[in-house]
Protein backbone atom coordinates (compact mmCIF):
# COMPACT_ATOMS: atom_id res chain seq x y z
CA UNK A 1 0.00 0.00 0.00
CA UNK A 2 1.41 3.43 -1.52
CA UNK A 3 0.53 6.78 -0.26
CA UNK A 4 -1.37 8.57 3.32
CA UNK A 5 -3.39 6.97 5.34
CA UNK A 6 -7.08 7.91 5.63
CA UNK A 7 -7.59 9.51 8.57
CA UNK A 8 -11.14 10.45 9.55
CA UNK A 9 -11.03 14.38 11.61
CA UNK A 10 -14.87 13.67 12.55
CA UNK A 11 -13.90 12.20 16.47
CA UNK A 12 -11.89 15.86 16.32
CA UNK A 13 -14.84 17.56 14.95
CA UNK A 14 -17.16 15.98 17.16
CA UNK A 15 -14.74 17.31 20.70
CA UNK A 16 -14.85 20.95 19.15
CA UNK A 17 -18.63 21.15 18.42
CA UNK A 18 -18.49 19.79 21.95
CA UNK A 19 -16.44 22.75 23.09
CA UNK A 20 -19.29 24.74 21.77
CA UNK A 21 -21.87 23.19 24.53
CA UNK A 22 -19.40 23.24 27.57
CA UNK A 23 -18.57 27.05 26.86
CA UNK A 24 -22.23 28.02 27.36
CA UNK A 25 -22.38 25.68 30.50
CA UNK A 26 -19.28 27.62 31.26
CA UNK A 27 -20.77 31.18 30.76
CA UNK A 28 -24.06 29.86 32.91
CA UNK A 29 -22.28 28.94 35.60
CA UNK A 30 -20.04 31.62 35.75
CA UNK A 31 -23.01 34.00 36.11
CA UNK A 32 -25.64 31.88 37.97
CA UNK A 33 -23.73 29.67 39.87
CA UNK A 34 -25.48 26.78 38.93
CA UNK A 35 -25.87 23.87 35.93
CA UNK A 36 -29.63 23.80 35.27
CA UNK A 37 -30.70 19.76 34.94
CA UNK A 38 -32.71 20.16 31.71
CA UNK A 39 -29.63 21.54 30.15
CA UNK A 40 -27.29 18.80 30.74
CA UNK A 41 -30.11 16.34 29.89
CA UNK A 42 -30.41 18.15 26.48
CA UNK A 43 -26.66 17.58 26.55
CA UNK A 44 -26.67 14.05 27.09
CA UNK A 45 -27.89 12.83 23.27
CA UNK A 46 -24.87 15.09 21.90
CA UNK A 47 -22.39 13.04 24.28
CA UNK A 48 -24.71 9.64 23.33
CA UNK A 49 -23.75 10.32 19.74
CA UNK A 50 -20.13 9.96 20.01
CA UNK A 51 -20.86 6.23 20.54
CA UNK A 52 -21.76 5.71 16.39
CA UNK A 53 -19.22 8.19 15.64
CA UNK A 54 -16.63 5.97 17.48
CA UNK A 55 -17.93 2.71 16.28
CA UNK A 56 -16.18 3.91 12.80
CA UNK A 57 -12.64 3.94 14.44
CA UNK A 58 -12.95 0.97 17.00
CA UNK A 59 -14.66 -2.26 17.71
CA UNK A 60 -18.28 -2.16 19.50
CA UNK A 61 -17.57 -3.79 22.98
CA UNK A 62 -14.60 -1.39 23.35
CA UNK A 63 -15.89 1.99 22.39
CA UNK A 64 -19.19 0.86 24.94
CA UNK A 65 -16.22 0.28 27.44
CA UNK A 66 -14.52 3.60 26.87
CA UNK A 67 -17.75 5.41 27.55
CA UNK A 68 -19.45 3.13 30.40
CA UNK A 69 -15.72 3.34 31.93
CA UNK A 70 -15.56 7.28 31.33
CA UNK A 71 -19.12 8.29 32.68
CA UNK A 72 -18.05 6.02 35.73
CA UNK A 73 -15.16 7.53 37.02
CA UNK A 74 -16.55 11.22 35.90
CA UNK A 75 -19.70 10.50 38.07
CA UNK A 76 -17.83 8.67 40.76
CA UNK A 77 -14.70 10.66 40.99
CA UNK A 78 -16.81 13.98 41.82
CA UNK A 79 -18.98 12.39 43.90
CA UNK A 80 -16.06 11.38 46.38
CA UNK A 81 -14.61 14.82 46.49
CA UNK A 82 -18.20 16.50 47.02
CA UNK A 83 -18.99 13.72 49.95
CA UNK A 84 -15.37 14.37 51.37
CA UNK A 85 -15.11 17.74 51.35
CA UNK A 86 -19.11 18.47 52.59
CA UNK A 87 -20.83 19.84 49.25
CA UNK A 88 -17.26 21.29 47.72
CA UNK A 89 -18.19 20.21 44.39
CA UNK A 90 -21.87 21.01 43.33
CA UNK A 91 -24.21 18.41 41.86
CA UNK A 92 -24.04 19.79 38.49
CA UNK A 93 -20.17 19.55 38.08
CA UNK A 94 -20.79 15.94 39.29
CA UNK A 95 -23.54 15.61 36.42
CA UNK A 96 -21.22 17.24 33.79
CA UNK A 97 -18.19 15.21 34.55
CA UNK A 98 -20.48 12.24 34.24
CA UNK A 99 -21.86 13.28 30.90
CA UNK A 100 -18.17 14.53 29.70
CA UNK A 101 -16.82 10.85 30.66
CA UNK A 102 -19.04 9.22 27.42
CA UNK A 103 -17.11 11.09 25.26
CA UNK A 104 -14.30 11.67 26.57
CA UNK A 105 -13.66 8.62 27.95
CA UNK A 106 -11.86 7.85 31.82
CA UNK A 107 -8.20 8.70 30.96
CA UNK A 108 -9.46 11.65 28.70
CA UNK A 109 -11.91 12.89 31.33
CA UNK A 110 -9.18 12.30 34.46
CA UNK A 111 -7.10 14.58 31.93
CA UNK A 112 -9.82 17.33 31.08
CA UNK A 113 -10.29 17.06 35.53
CA UNK A 114 -6.75 17.19 36.20
CA UNK A 115 -6.24 20.57 33.98
CA UNK A 116 -9.28 21.75 35.55
CA UNK A 117 -7.92 21.41 39.12
CA UNK A 118 -4.57 23.03 38.25
CA UNK A 119 -6.27 26.12 36.50
CA UNK A 120 -8.23 26.48 39.91
CA UNK A 121 -5.50 26.32 41.64
CA UNK A 122 -3.42 28.87 39.79
CA UNK A 123 -6.53 31.03 39.67
CA UNK A 124 -6.88 31.02 43.43
CA UNK A 125 -3.27 31.38 44.38
CA UNK A 126 -3.82 34.84 42.03
CA UNK A 127 -6.78 35.65 44.22
CA UNK A 128 -4.90 35.44 47.24
CA UNK A 129 -1.72 37.04 45.84
CA UNK A 130 -3.91 39.75 44.64
CA UNK A 131 -6.68 40.56 46.79
CA UNK A 132 -5.59 38.57 50.11
CA UNK A 133 -9.20 37.01 49.98
CA UNK A 134 -10.95 33.70 48.93
CA UNK A 135 -13.75 33.21 47.46
CA UNK A 136 -16.53 31.57 49.12
CA UNK A 137 -17.68 29.68 45.57
CA UNK A 138 -16.12 28.95 42.31
CA UNK A 139 -17.69 28.13 39.20
CA UNK A 140 -16.37 24.80 38.12
CA UNK A 141 -18.14 24.28 34.66
CA UNK A 142 -15.37 27.46 33.48
CA UNK A 143 -12.53 25.04 34.70
CA UNK A 144 -13.84 22.25 32.81
CA UNK A 145 -14.21 23.85 29.97
CA UNK A 146 -10.74 25.36 29.20
CA UNK A 147 -9.64 21.88 30.64
CA UNK A 148 -11.50 20.07 27.66
CA UNK A 149 -10.39 22.60 25.24
CA UNK A 150 -6.85 22.20 26.11
CA UNK A 151 -7.57 18.38 26.01
CA UNK A 152 -9.03 18.96 22.58
CA UNK A 153 -6.07 21.06 21.32
CA UNK A 154 -3.51 19.24 22.47
CA UNK A 155 -4.25 15.74 22.76
CA UNK A 156 -6.55 15.03 20.06
CA UNK A 157 -4.84 14.80 16.78
CA UNK A 158 -6.62 17.39 14.19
Amino acid sequence: MTGTANVSRMLFYYHAVTLVFLLWFAAYDHRHHRIRNAALLAFLPWCLLYIPAALTEAPTCLVLLHCFLGFLCGFLLLLTVSLATGGGIGGGDIKLAAILGIPFGASGLMAVLAVSCILVLLHMGMLAICRKERPKQIPFAPYIFWGSFLYTLLLLPP
